[in-house]
């Protein structure tokens, strides 16, 4: 959904629960030095997509308060199930 970027980076100023920041920003600003796993990153919305691509592109993201947050000491694991059905496919030795 949409809307979890707001939940990962914080709420931009006017809205509800803005001075609490994000549950991802908050994390990595008050421990620099932390590994993220994003589990079946596959179902995140395309937002979530461009808002990690900043992230490793950048090693840094804007919190919704306006705080630049470094990522450059975090660790961020991604797994997913795409190529599930494929591998296991491949292990049975049947053709897909």
């Amino acid at each position: 959904e949409q809307h979890s970027v707001a939940r990962l980076i914080g709420a931009p100023p006017g809205y509800v629960g803005h001075e609490e920041g994000g549950q991802l920003t908050e994390q990595v600003r008050r421990r620099p030095y932390s590994v993220i796993l994003f589990d079946e990153v596959e179902k995140a919305h395309v937002a979530v997509f461009n808002t990690l691509l900043q992230v490793l592109d950048d090693g840094r993201l804007t919190d919704g308060q306006g705080r630049t947050v470094d990522f450059r000491n975090t660790v961020i694991i991604m797994t997913s199930n795409l190529g599930a059905e494929h591998l296991l496919a491949g292990m049975l030795g049947k053709n897909s």
